[in-house]
C-alpha cells in the first residue's frame, strides 16, 4: 500500500483544520487552548485510507504568524500540500508567507483550496479565485488544480481525494531505497512504555531490529516498538507518520529537530555552504553578517550569514552564501531551509545545503567559487569532486562522503574510479579508500620539496631523506603508509627523486665529501683487519686520530646506506663480514642443535662481549632463538 504525506498550509482561521476534519473525521487540533480559541498552535496530524491502496496523513500546522516556527517543524517530507485560501477571507498575508516557504522548500506537488464556500456567494469565490491565479503565478502551483470546498456541506471533498490520489499515482517510490531518515517533531513518555518519539519518515526504511541513530547527539539508540496511525507495526517507511518506542534514552534528552537516521548518514554541523535565494518582496534585507533564524527538518537555531564580496541582498536568484550557527544541527546535502529575521520577525529567503562542512577561512576565493558552483551541479561526479577538493590536504574517505554529496556508495565508488583515472583525485590509501585532490597533493609535494631542502642544507653528507624522516611531521593528518603514498606519487611526478631508498631534490648532489670518503675507507679497512671482534668507538678514534663524534656522524650514515651493521650497542660489523659470521653459526647447527655463549665465543675466537652482541643480533634477526641459557636455530631456517 502507498503513503502518502499531504500538509496543509494558509492563513489563521480559514478552515484548514476543518477541512482536514471533514476528510478524516479527525480533529487534527490536539489541545484544549485550541479547541476554545479556534486556532491551530502546533501541528496536528490525521489520516484516512482511500480506496483500500492509499494511506493519506495529514499535517496541518498553524496559520498564525506567531506560529510560523512551529509550521515550519511540520513542513519537512510533505509529498502534496493543501493551500487553503477562505472564500469568504480571500488571499491574506499569511498565505503568501506559506506559499513562499513552500516553494523555497522544494514542494513539487500541490493543489489550491478555496474553503469555507459556504460562507461566500458565487461572485465572491469567483474574486478570489482570480486572486489566486495571480498569487501561483511562478510559483509550483502554478498550473495544478483549484478546487472548491465547503467542510459544512461537503462540496468539494470527493473532487479533493480524487485529485490527492491521482497525484499520489504519479509520485516516485525512489525514497524508499534511500537510507532511513526521521526528522524528530514531537517527544512524549508513556506510562509502561517510556520515550515516545513521532515525526514524518523521509527516506528508506527501518526495521525492529536495525541499527539506528540519534543526531546530534551520535547516540546508537535501541528501538521497543513502532506504530503507524496507532496501530504496532514490523517497519516504517518513506510518506508515513510513525512512532517510535526508544528505551535507554530520557524524553529531556531529545528535542524537536534531532534526528534518527542510520549511522554515517547525517553529520553534525555548524557552518555550511548554501545556495540562498531571497524572496522578492523582501530584497534588501539579508545582508552580510546579519542575524538570523535557521530552519531545516524541525531544526530551529540563531546564526548569521556570511558572504563574499559579489553578494547582493538585493539579487533575488540563487547566489552561494555561507552560514555560521550557534548551535550544531545534523544535515547532508540537498536539505532544504529556511530564514527568517529576529527583529521584526519575518521569512526572508531559503534554499538549499550544498556543503554541510563550510570553510571558516573561505581562503582561496576564486577555486572556492568554482567547488560551490559545482557541489550545486545535478552532475554527481562534480559534486564528488569538489567534495574531495574543499576536504584539503587532509583528504577524505569514500564512507564518509554519502551525507556530503547526497549520493549511493556505489554512484560514488564508480565517480571515485573515473576521477582517479583522469588524475583529478589520488588515491593515498587504496585500502581504506582515502582520496586526494591533485591540487592538494600538488600542495603535499611542495611541502616535502621545502623540507628535503632544509635537509640537505644539515645533512649534504647523505644522499637523501628516508619516508620516515616526515612520519612524525604529518601523523596528525597521515598514516605511515599515506606518507610514502604521498612522497612516491611526488617521485613518479619528478617533482623529488627516489634513490637506493633516499628521497631528495633532483638537482642534489650530496653524498660524503673527499674527507669522509677516506674516512669510511679508513673504517671499513680497520673493521675488516679486526675479523670477528671489531674496536668500538672510542679505539677507531684512536687509530684514526679523529673525534668520536666524526666517527659516530659517519656509521649513522653507514646505517642509512647499509654499508655497515650495528649488531649491539658499540659493535660494528661490515655486511661481509656478517655473512661469514652467519656461515659459521650455520655450520655449527648443522652438527648441533644447541649453542651457547661459551661455545660461540670459542667457536669464534672472540671476547664474551661480542658473543653476546652477535648472539643477541641473530636472535633479532629470528635466525636463533634463546632457551634458558642455550640458543637453538630458529623453526624455519
Amino acid at each position: 500500500m502507498k503513503n502518502v504525506i499531504v500538509g496543509t498550509s494558509g492563513h489563521i482561521d480559514h478552515g484548514k483544520s476543518a477541512l482536514v476534519k471533514a476528510l478524516t473525521g479527525v480533529d487534527p487540533d490536539r489541545f484544549e487552548e485550541e479547541k476554545t480559541r479556534g486556532i491551530t498552535i502546533d501541528i496536528g496530524f490525521a489520516h484516512y485510507l482511500w480506496q483500500n491502496r492509499l494511506n493519506v496523513s495529514f499535517i496541518d500546522v498553524p496559520g498564525h504568524e506567531r506560529f510560523v516556527h512551529n509550521m515550519l517543524a511540520g513542513m519537512g517530507g510533505i509529498d502534496i500540500l493543501i493551500l487553503a485560501i477562505a472564500a469568504d477571507g480571500g488571499v491574506m498575508p499569511q498565505t503568501r508567507e506559506h506559499l513562499h516557504i513552500c516553494n523555497l522548500l522544494d514542494i513539487k506537488n500541490g493543489i489550491t483550496v478555496i474553503t469555507r464556500c459556504d460562507l461566500a456567494d458565487e461572485e465572491m469565490t469567483d474574486l478570489v479565485e482570480e486572486e489566486i491565479h495571480e498569487l501561483i503565478e511562478n510559483t509550483f502551483l502554478e498550473g495544478k488544480p483549484i478546487i472548491k470546498t465547503s467542510a459544512v456541506t461537503g462540496m468539494g471533498l470527493n473532487e479533493l481525494q480524487e485529485e490527492i490520489a491521482k497525484i499520489s499515482d504519479d509520485l516516485p517510490d525512489s525514497s524508499h531505497n534511500e537510507p532511513f531518515r526521521l526528522p524528530i517533531d514531537r517527544r512524549f513518555t508513556l506510562k509502561g512504555f517510556g520515550t515516545i518519539v513521532t515525526g514524518t519518515v523521509l527516506n528508506g526504511v527501518a526495521h525492529l531490529s536495525d541499527e539506528l541513530m540519534l543526531y546530534p547527539q551520535n547516540e546508537r539508540i535501541r528501538v521497543r516498538g513502532f506504530q503507524v496511525h496507532g496501530e504496532k507495526a514490523e517497519q516504517i517507511s518513506a510518506g508515513q507518520r510513525s512512532a517510535i518506542n526508544i528505551t535507554g534514552i530520557q524524553k529531556e534528552s531529545i528535542s524537536r529537530g534531532n534526528q534518527i537516521a542510520v549511522p554515517g548518514q547525517l553529520v553534525n554541523t555548524s557552518v555550511l555552504e548554501v545556495e540562498l535565494r531571497i524572496i522578492p518582496e523582501k530584497s534588501g534585507i539579508l545582508k552580510n553578517k546579519s542575524k538570523l533564524r535557521f530552519f531545516s527538518n524541525a531544526q530551529e537555531v540563531t546564526g548569521r550569514i556570511y558572504a563574499s564580496d559579489d553578494y547582493d541582498p538585493d539579487e533575488t536568484e540563487n547566489q552561494f552564501v555561507q552560514i555560521r550557527l550557534e548551535e550544531l544541527i545534523s544535515c547532508r546535502y540537498g536539505d532544504r531551509f529556511i530564514i527568517r529575521t529576529l527583529s521584526p520577525v519575518q521569512t526572508i529567503a531559503g534554499g538549499r545545503i550544498i556543503a554541510p562542512f563550510g570553510n571558516r577561512t573561505r581562503k582561496n576565493k576564486l577555486r572556492l567559487m568554482e567547488s560551490l558552483k559545482g557541489l550545486s551541479s545535478q552532475d554527481e561526479t562534480k559534486r564528488i569532486l569538489e567534495t574531495v577538493f574543499l576536504s584539503g590536504t587532509k583528504g577524505i574517505f569514500a564512507n564518509q562522503m554519502g551525507p556530503l554529496v547526497g549520493c549511493s556508495q556505489k554512484v560514488i565508488q564508480k565517480s571515485l574510479q573515473t576521477l582517479s583515472s583522469k588524475g583529478e583525485i589520488i588515491s593515498i590509501n587504496s585500502e581504506k579508500k582515502k582520496y586526494l585532490h591533485q591540487f592538494h597533493n600538488q600542495r603535499l609535494a611542495g611541502f616535502f620539496v621545502r623540507n628535503l631542502a632544509l635537509f640537505h642544507k644539515k645533512n649534504p653528507e647523505k644522499p637523501g631523506a628516508q619516508g620516515s624522516d616526515f612520519f612524525g611531521k604529518m601523523s596528525l593528518a597521515f598514516s605511515h603508509q599515506e606518507v610514502i603514498s604521498a612522497l612516491n606519487w611526488a617521485v613518479k611526478q619528478d617533482i623529488i627523486k627516489l634513490t637506493d631508498g633516499a628521497f631528495h631534490l633532483p638537482d642534489f648532489q650530496g653524498g660524503l665529501n673527499e674527507k669522509q670518503k677516506k674516512l669510511k675507507d679508513g673504517i671499513l679497512n680497520i673493521l675488516k683487519q679486526s675479523g670477528f671482534q671489531p674496536p668500538g668507538l672510542v679505539n677507531l678514534s684512536k687509530e684514526l686520530a679523529v673525534d668520536v663524534k666524526e666517527i659516530e656522524k659517519i656509521l649513522k650514515i653507514g646505517l642509512s646506506e647499509k654499508w655497515i651493521i650495528k649488531a649491539k650497542d658499540d659493535i660494528w660489523y661490515p655486511p661481509d663480514v656478517i655473512e661469514e659470521l652467519k656461515k659459521k653459526l650455520l655450520q655449527h647447527f648443522s652438527n648441533n642443535e644447541t649453542i651457547t655463549v661459551a661455545d660461540f665465543k670459542d667457536l669464534l675466537g672472540v671476547s664474551r662481549k661480542h658473543a653476546v652482541g652477535l648472539l643477541e643480533y641473530f636472535d633479532g634477526l629470528h635466525l636463533t632463538r634463546r632457551i634458558e641459557n642455550h640458543r637453538i636455530l630458529h623453526h624455519g631456517q
